[in-house]
């Protein structure tokens, strides 16, 4: 049994989904509140609270069309169950809710080439897919992990001289800031190959289902932009090898340093080139991309943990995936 809340209870009431048996609450590592609905007969849903004061409803409504399109083009997304007003959303305590049906699924597991293959095949056909949704109402997304940003946090964390003077790779981090502002400009950024990326592709935002599918979470950051931001984060956070598995409800271990695997690296865009095609100027922007994406990952992470922790957490082996790049890139010219 389970400890009754009321406001979940109340939102229930918005839809006609049967007794409910039970509710789980799901850590995410997000401030938003997710759980898991146990109703009689074993049915199971999926609770999604989304902060009011951080959402436009044009973009849950965009989030849900672009569900609907995806559930009609082989790619399995979450699907909004209607409430008894027609809607696919309820509008509750000043935030939104979405219930969809739970989709049951395995975790990603670390180095196993299966997995990073059906990961670059999927993500691939998740762009593909995307590129014919049209909707008339344009989701709008400015640039993902732009470097100016990244920089004014750095500066902010390391004001004090004592800090950086502790902190050498203090330069070494804005210099290659400015030469990703310098390499990939916004003129350079926006004439790469423009797709619907996913936006957060890391192993907490997918499931990998039987028949060798991959089910897609979180279309949050879904946009139009560059598709190597996705490659990024897959080379990043699929490709990459580390010494534990990620808990994406832990913002220190979805974040944690990973050694570039150029085995794995390979063997991920090699199953998403095999499906569409990566160009050789894309793969020689892929670095700069993963870069960037690493920067970001421990700049924003750095605002989620508790100030005293936050110098200690942004340091702790940042330059690891940065070193190995040298030799992806290679590997990536030949």
């Amino acid at each position: 049994m389970y400890e009754k809340d009321e406001r979940i209870l109340s939102i229930l009431t918005e839809y006609d989904i049967g007794e409910i048996s039970g509710i789980t609450s799901c850590e995410s590592g997000t401030r938003n509140n997710n759980y898991e609905i146990w109703c009689a007969g074993r049915k199971k849903y999926f609770l999604r609270e989304r902060e009011g004061l951080s959402v436009i409803k044009g973009d849950i409504e965009y989030d849900h069309s672009l569900m609907s399109f995806f559930s009609h083009n082989d790619i399995v997304t979450p699907s909004p169950v209607l409430n008894i007003h027609g809607k696919t959303y309820s509008q509750l305590f000043g935030n939104y809710y979405e219930l969809t049906k739970y989709i049951d699924g395995k975790p990603f597991i670390r180095d196993k080439e299966d997995h990073l293959k059906i990961a670059g095949e999927y993500l691939a056909k998740f762009h593909i897919a995307g590129n014919s949704f049209k909707t008339r109402y344009p989701k709008s997304i400015s640039r993902i992990d732009p470097p100016g940003p990244a920089r004014d946090v750095i500066n902010e964390l390391f004001q004090d001289r004592d800090n950086r003077r502790d902190f050498p790779e203090f330069e070494i981090l804005l210099s290659e800031l400015d030469n990703i502002e310098k390499d990939l400009n916004n003129n350079v950024y926006r004439s790469l190959p423009q797709v619907l990326i996913h936006g957060d592709f890391h192993p907490g935002n997918v499931k990998f289902l039987n028949g060798g599918k991959l089910a897609f979470f979180d279309l949050d950051w879904v946009s139009l932009q560059p598709r190597l931001q996705d490659l990024a984060y897959g080379s990043l956070f699929f490709a990459g090898s580390r010494k534990n598995d990620i808990d994406p409800s832990d913002i220190y271990s979805l974040t944690d340093a990973c050694e570039m695997s150029v085995n794995n690296s390979l063997i991920f865009l090699s199953s998403y080139h095999a499906v569409s095609e990566i160009s050789s100027e894309e793969l020689n922007f892929l670095p700069s991309f993963i870069k960037i994406a690493w920067i970001c990952c421990r700049t924003d992470g750095s605002k989620k943990v508790i100030s005293q922790d936050r110098l200690n957490y942004f340091r702790r082996d940042i330059l690891k995936p940065i070193k190995d790049l040298d030799k992806l890139s290679k590997e990536l010219s030949q």
